[in-house]
């Protein structure tokens, strides 16, 4: 029993680490400063040239007593690199620069690459990103987006596109009423009992970051 929910799992990790990047993107508009108007989180999205945070992952199955929990940090470099790091139980990193999509995963002291299979519809991906880089949310053709004020603010996104559909049903991303910018949580909706929720911390942007953090799996993050 402890084995099929393992592979459940595994199963959805590998799913979710497909939407990873399209979080990341929001996120490095998102997490640089609240805004309160799509014109606004645009003007705002020109000033972002990078963003590294740390993150608590949870994910709910309803094959789980309890949330299956990995630790992890990411790295964002406009226009479009992605570094979507995960540190704890399992160590793996998706990397995405310049038109390269690769994913690996730490096995026997080493960075093994993972087959190209999983990484298809990694090119749509790379679309959304840049995109959503220029703060062009509501205009995006594969997504509805709703930005919601009231304490606490969020915005929904809501996929358009059926084959992102399948990955995830929508993400809502909840800032702290208490602090102008920060979030409060990240939560990828999958499935009627399947989600995933994130809380970020030590979120920092324009910082340097050197381009081989986007290249090499075992280059150490700052």
């Amino acid at each position: 029993m402890k084995f099929d929910n393992l592979r459940g799992v595994t199963r959805h990790k590998r799913r979710f680490a497909a939407a990873a990047p399209l979080i990341a993107a929001a996120l490095a508009l998102i997490l640089a400063g609240w805004a309160d108007s799509w014109d606004a989180i645009r003007r705002e999205a020109g000033q972002i040239r990078t963003i590294h945070a740390r993150f608590v992952q949870r994910k709910h199955l309803p094959i789980l007593a309890k949330p299956f929990v990995s630790e992890g940090r990411f790295s964002f470099q406009a226009p479009g690199s992605v570094r979507w790091e995960y540190t704890k139980p399992v160590r793996s990193v998706l990397l995405i620069h310049k038109g390269s999509v690769k994913r690996y995963t730490k096995g026997d002291g080493e960075w093994v690459p993972d087959a190209g299979g999983q990484l298809q519809g990694m090119q749509m991906v790379m679309e959304e990103i840049s995109a959503w880089t220029q703060g062009r949310f509501d205009t995006d053709p594969r997504f509805t987006a709703r930005l919601e004020g009231g304490r606490p603010a969020r915005v929904v996104l809501v996929p358009k596109d059926p084959s992102l559909a399948n990955l995830i049903a929508r993400i809502e991303i909840t800032f702290s009423p208490e602090k102008r910018g920060a979030i409060r949580s990240v939560k990828i909706v999958e499935g009627k009992d399947a989600w995933t929720m994130l809380e970020f911390t030590r979120a920092e942007h324009n910082l340097p970051l050197a381009e081989r953090l986007f290249i090499n799996p075992g280059e150490a993050a700052p």
